[in-house]
């Protein structure tokens, strides 16, 4: 991971040979990830940082305000990605991506993944490979474009994570994106159903306003 990060902030530095460059903040009503709420209905902040070269590689950093009011749990999470991008044609594009993702004051629940994805005309298959011993996750999306927005329909299955039965189950995603000049606002209805007990299932409304700048 050490060389990884080295290999971040390389890209980071040599800004000129980059070909496009985004920096994104949020606020959300919310941090849902895979159908599962991480910060108990609170809003969060967040901010993305990415950067694409004109050879197809790819990568970025995040930082979230979330994921728990509860000292002994995360409370922020901070993760990077590095990877390489392909467009086959007009309609079918490829990516693979090493992702690090960690909680600054509970390092026990840091975690790393490889992504597999594929996008053909408006749908994308992601395949998630966890690392050490991390579960995998799979998750089939799709999204149509009108005017001035975006429908997104998702669907997630996603393994138990040491021994915690209430994050083994599917979930699935409706939600529309609308362009706004300078901000995008979200709008979406998640739905987590668990394997092991109806008792950890959960759903829910979250709506995020955001706003994305090249330099």
């Amino acid at each position: 991971m050490n060389l990884l990060i080295k290999v971040f902030f390389v890209f980071f530095f040599s800004l000129s040979i980059f070909t496009e460059r985004e920096i994104e903040f949020s606020l959300n009503s919310d941090s849902i990830w895979r159908g599962l709420t991480q910060n108990n209905g609170n809003p969060t902040l967040g901010m993305d940082l990415n950067i694409s070269l004109s050879n197809g590689l790819i990568t970025g950093l995040w930082i979230e305000s979330c994921c728990s009011e509860s000292s002994p749990y995360p409370n922020r999470e901070v993760g990077f990605f590095l990877g390489y991008q392909k467009n086959i044609n007009n309609n079918l594009n490829f990516l693979l991506s090493y992702t690090g993702t960690n909680y600054p004051n509970s390092k026990s629940d840091n975690y790393d993944e490889l992504e597999f994805n594929f996008s053909f005309f408006d749908f994308e298959i992601s395949y998630f490979k966890g690392l050490d011993n991390f579960p995998d996750y799979y998750e089939l999306s799709y999204n149509y474009d009108f005017l001035n927005n975006s429908l997104g329909l998702s669907y997630g299955s996603f393994d138990p994570y040491k021994n915690d039965n209430s994050s083994n189950g599917k979930n699935y995603s409706v939600g529309i994106d609308s362009f706004q000049e300078d901000f995008t606002l979200s709008f979406f209805y998640y739905y987590f159903n668990a394997r092991s007990s109806s008792a950890f299932d959960d759903d829910g409304f979250v709506f995020s306003i955001s706003r994305k700048t090249s330099f």
